[in-house]
């Protein structure tokens, strides 16, 4: 009887050691997106800011076109960023291990598939910028879109792969802890825990 008190109470040690390692980290990984999401906020905000008062300001039509893009684009950003923000600060996602790990691999991911896809805006935009030699009426547009399009993605491009050296450098801080050592899997009416040893 003993003997089943003390593995009762390991196993209740271990669950909450694993419990709250899962906890802490779901915690920082949150705290790692909120903080992405309020930089792209404000700087979505920010450029609403100077490019709707320059857009408004200015005669230029080149200038014009320059500062609507950066509005229509950041009107984008915004939108994602709301969103991203409010969900990390909620701590959405009731995770375990398994499930934490996925989550973070996704987000991983995400932010480098966006690095390449922020290559493509800035391609475009020098696209359009080549092609306003070709459009003498509409000159003005292009390159003011196109100039928009090389700035924006170039701030993307550095947000997207600072993003993921971040959320790398955090995974890779606790690889070799605990939390991938131990998962906690509910099941029925029971929970079961895997402790993988080496």
């Amino acid at each position: 009887m003993t003997r089943i008190k003390s593995i009762l109470l390991v196993y209740v040690l271990l669950s909450q050691s694993a419990f709250a390692q899962v906890v802490d980290y779901k915690r920082e990984y949150n705290k790692i997106n909120e903080n992405l999401m309020l930089t792209l906020g404000s700087y979505a905000v920010g450029n609403f800011a100077v490019s709707g008062a320059c857009y408004f300001a200015s005669e230029d039509e080149y200038f014009k076109r320059f500062h609507e893009m950066n509005v229509i684009w950041n009107t984008v950003n915004f939108g994602l960023a709301l969103p991203g923000y409010s969900k990390a600060k909620r701590n959405a996602g009731d995770w375990d291990a398994a499930e934490m790990q996925r989550q973070q691999q996704k987000t991983q991911s995400i932010f480098l598939i966006n690095t390449a896809l922020d290559i493509g805006y800035i391609a475009t935009g020098i696209y359009l910028r080549g092609e306003a030699e070709n459009r003498p009426d509409e000159s003005d547009m292009f390159c003011g879109y196109g100039d928009s399009m090389v700035l924006q993605g170039s701030f993307l491009f550095l947000f997207d792969l600072v993003a993921y050296t971040i959320h790398k450098r955090h995974y890779n801080r606790e690889e070799n802890t605990f939390l991938n050592n131990v998962s906690i899997h509910s099941f029925g009416q029971g929970i079961g825990l895997i402790v993988q040893l080496d």
